[in-house]
């Protein structure tokens, strides 16, 4: 067995360990959606959605904190819960939790894929597989959610719809541990 490595350049990659960039984009971008579905239901929102962003932003590309990240996911989670307050649009606030759900999903991803591989290694392949399982797994969980909500069986509670999204954060979770 022989392999024709002639034609193949071989070139030294850094070991940066800092947060691989596709993911890191994804969830920024996913935070952004969030913040603007919020701010749609309850302007009020806005401020506390955008400063989780300014955060999520500022640990994936600035300060490369995982910490700064998952707290910034967390904040723009209060917005959503702020916007619930004074909105009453149950299909905008779930899809905005998705939207967190995706964007904590795939930051963890990037600070994970980082110190393993490093920013410089050529991952974006099966970080678009890990982005497209998270999507699909946020829908499904996400629709039988809203399944279950539409479905009159003694009216089931926006409450009740944010602890079933809850449940899929922590499946989620404990599938990456």
């Amino acid at each position: 067995m022989s392999y024709d490595t002639q034609d193949e350049e071989f070139s030294a990659v850094e070991v940066t360990h800092s947060p691989a960039r596709f993911s890191g984009i994804i969830a920024v971008a996913a935070a952004l959606l969030a913040v603007v579905t919020t701010a749609l239901v309850a302007p009020l929102s806005a401020p506390v959605g955008l400063f989780g962003l300014a955060g999520v932003a500022a640990g994936l590309f600035v300060f490369e904190s995982e910490r700064l990240t998952t707290a910034g996911t967390g904040i723009v989670f209060i917005g959503i819960v702020v916007a619930g307050f004074f909105g009453d649009v149950p299909e905008f606030l779930l899809f905005a939790a998705l939207a967190t759900i995706i964007s904590f999903d795939l930051g963890s991803n990037a600070f994970s894929v980082g110190r393993q591989l490093s920013d410089q290694t050529d991952t974006q392949r099966g970080e678009a597989v890990h982005v497209a399982a998270t999507v699909f797994v946020g829908v499904v969980a996400a629709g039988l959610s809203y399944g279950l909500y539409i479905v009159p069986w003694g009216s089931l509670t926006v409450p009740a719809l944010t602890l079933l999204l809850l449940s899929a954060l922590f499946f989620i979770w404990s599938i990456r541990q």
